[in-house]
């Protein structure tokens, strides 16, 4: 007898955690961050204590209560406190592994808390972009997965003070004790997305991950989906992020993106600012194509050309940062004085020694000639418009998800703010989603041909369930479902 224990992610989109239990196999499919129900208590400047190990996230149920999963500095807090229910961490390890569908926080981010001794299976791709992010990030006690600061300790020693997890490439089937798992590329709005094959004596068991069929990789979901129908499979745990979209006859594609962006770029007559995610490389070459094509630079956060050269290294097709088209921004830190010392990070220092200095444009040369430039800013770069001053005729560009949370909401609205104290229109929403419409979905469903489908990443599993009565089980947070 076997079991699927699903932990996170049920009745909402992220956050998803899922233990696999064979007869004698136990594995975690993601370990991600609910965005959701962290923002029920979280925000910028209110976030859980460092120096209270993972007891503010375990009081606030936004970890499961897996005794003996969690890394042994991070429990010591709630011993200390007579609360041994998450072990002290010399336990047996709960599980033998985990594996990871993708490079988004909302399925990889709480990796940072488990054992160290737990071996964690990603594709190549996904473990790059990780590496490269978490590099130029700043330290986050909730997502540091290659270098964590151990939080027991008061030694000096780099060696003793520093950690990292046990991250291992998964481009081909890991057999376990009696399981196989087997990765399959898909395509998703980040690339090394995978969906899994799991074979065992119990029963075999498919998870999509997070994908879709309308992108540029159709060709990769539909080799998961043909490869899934062949394993004949007992169980179908399927994301079903836009099953509460409703269908109008249209779809956006990421060629429908390229040609409402090509309407905005006719119309400009000022700076374009774009804001979207760096690791959806489909996204990245609709506008740098874009840019090419009316003669415009394409300037990338310093962050963003981090995130690019890594890109660049593990052959995902996009431009090096020698490219004549890309350019780089250089943002006002520290003393405000743009020396040296401002920028002593390592992957600055790294990111200096492969880009050519004559493209650093600070806020003044963009101000200079703003029709010449298009530039990546999000959310949290929106200060740098006080710099750079944008004229009338400028436009900002929306190409990501729109608000799904309150907190996204209430960010939206300070988007529109910013965008109104500089006399700018309001953003323009062009945008093509990363992950399956309804349809296609239900076309998945049926071609996978499951004996139970579970619905999980969704708020709308309902929607499954009138499409195939017999077959779907609604689960919850914390449901068992035996194999």
């Amino acid at each position: 007898m076997g079991r699927i224990i699903i932990y996170d992610g049920a009745e909402e989109i992220g956050g998803s955690k899922i233990l696999v239990e064979t007869g004698k196999d136990k594995f975690l499919l993601d370990f991600g961050l609910n965005y959701k129900r962290r923002g029920l208590y979280f925000e910028e400047f209110l976030n859980p204590r460092v120096a209270n190990g993972i007891g503010d996230l375990y009081y606030l149920g936004l970890i499961p209560p897996i005794k003996g999963l969690y890394r042994k500095d991070l429990t010591k807090k709630l011993c200390q406190n007579g609360n041994e229910e998450l072990g002290k961490g010399d336990e047996p390890s709960p599980v033998d592994c985990i594996f990871v569908s993708h490079a988004h926080f909302d399925h990889s981010a709480y990796i940072s808390m488990v054992r160290e001794d737990i071996p964690i299976f990603a594709s190549s791709t996904t473990i790059a972009l990780l590496k490269a992010m978490e590099e130029s990030g700043a330290t986050n006690f909730e997502t540091s997965m290659f270098k964590f600061i151990k939080r027991d300790t008061t030694s000096s020693k780099n060696e003793e003070k520093y950690g990292t997890h046990d991250i291992r490439s998964i481009d081909s089937s890991v057999h376990l004790t009696e399981s196989v798992v087997s990765p399959f590329s898909v395509d998703h709005s980040v690339p090394g997305a995978v969906g899994f094959v799991i074979q065992s004596p119990q029963a075999t068991i498919v998870y999509s991950g997070d994908l879709r069929l309308h992108g540029k990789r159709r060709k990769d979901t539909e080799k998961f989906v043909h490869s899934a129908k062949e394993s004949k499979p007992d169980f179908f745990l399927v994301e079903g992020t836009n099953l509460g979209e409703k269908e109008s006859g249209e779809f956006w594609t990421e060629q429908r993106v390229y040609e409402e962006a090509n309407e905005v770029f006719k119309k400009s007559e000022g700076l374009i600012i774009v804001n979207f995610s760096i690791r959806d490389v489909d996204r990245f070459l609709t506008f740098y194509e874009l840019a090419k094509a009316y003669g415009r630079k394409f300037v990338l956060t310093l962050r963003d050309a981090y995130l690019l050269k890594a890109m660049r290294e593990i052959g995902l097709g996009v431009p090096g940062l020698d490219d004549p088209s890309i350019y780089f921004y250089l943002e006002k830190r520290r003393s405000g004085t743009y020396c040296d010392e401002d920028y002593r990070e390592a992957w600055f220092k790294n990111i200096f020694t492969v880009i050519d200095s004559g493209k650093l444009l600070k806020a003044s040369d963009i101000k200079k000639n703003e029709k010449e430039f298009l530039i990546i800013l999000r959310f949290f770069d929106l200060q740098e418009l006080v710099d750079i001053q944008p004229r009338p005729g400028s436009v900002y560009i929306h190409s990501s998800s729109e608000a799904h949370t309150e907190e996204q909401t209430i960010d939206e609205t300070r988007l529109d703010n910013w965008l109104k104290a500089f006399g700018l229109p309001p953003k323009v929403h062009i945008h093509a989603s990363g992950h399956a419409k309804r349809e296609d979905i239900f076309g998945i469903i049926q071609e996978i041909n499951a004996k139970v489908v579970l619905p999980i990443h969704t708020e709308h599993s309902e929607e499954i369930k009138k499409q195939f009565p017999d077959r779907v089980r609604i689960v919850k947070n914390f449901d068992i479902v035996n194999i």
